[in-house]
């Protein structure tokens, strides 16, 4: 499928209340936006009475579409605007910048750009064995994190996968979702790692991406 060329192609990710998603993809197509995936999630409340009582994982969404920046933004906006995000529990909202996408819609950034943005947070992803996202949280929170979202996905248990990343996919896997600001990142990282001995082989993954931008972090 050949590739379309575009200036900037941007990944949005809103995290929303359970049965939220669908009508973030309805809006977001609204904007323009032509597909869309919602995963089901779990956010966390770790403070005070919540805690005690066992109610510190909360349903949520995770909705994640792709589109040209301009389109993107747009779209991530006009839903913070309709979720009232701009609420304390309303939703979280970022968008990351992408090279590259293959898929349905293709796209290929072919300009260079060397634009200075001021990077205020980063999103950092971390790639568990299933059951382990509670000590991630526990050791990014540890760090200075305020909290995250767990996602459950199985993995992929390709030869070259698992050549690849030093460690075995098929069994269930947690992926965990912190937006951390960026001065904090690399102590939360490195408590993760602490926590995990991710460096070793067969025990997780863990990455670091820039955000474009943030909506609905209190």
């Amino acid at each position: 499928m050949p590739m379309s060329k575009v200036d900037n192609v941007d990944l949005v990710c809103c995290i929303v209340n359970r049965s939220e998603g669908d009508q973030c993809i309805k809006l977001a197509s609204e904007k323009g936006v032509k597909i869309g995936t919602v995963f089901y999630g779990e956010g966390t409340a770790r403070q005070g009475i919540l805690r005690m009582l066992g109610l510190d994982q909360l349903h949520k969404e995770v909705v994640i579409f792709v589109a040209s920046s301009s389109i993107a933004k747009e779209a991530m906006h006009y839903i913070a605007e309709k979720k009232r995000m701009d609420k304390r529990n309303r939703g979280i909202s970022f968008r990351m910048p992408l090279e590259e996408v293959l898929g349905t819609y293709s796209f290929k950034n072919e300009k260079e750009t060397n634009e200075e943005r001021e990077i205020m947070h980063q999103a950092i992803v971390v790639i568990v064995n299933n059951g382990e996202a509670e000590t991630v949280i526990d050791a990014a929170e540890s760090a200075g994190a305020q909290g995250g979202t767990v996602i459950h996905a199985h993995g992929a248990g390709e030869y070259e996968t698992k050549r690849v990343f030093h460690m075995e996919i098929e069994p269930e896997k947690d992926i965990v979702l912190i937006i951390s600001e960026v001065e904090k990142t690399e102590a939360i990282s490195d408590s993760i790692n602490k926590a995990l001995h991710l460096d070793e082989p067969n025990t997780g993954i863990l990455f670091v991406t820039n955000l474009t931008e943030t909506i609905g972090l209190m």
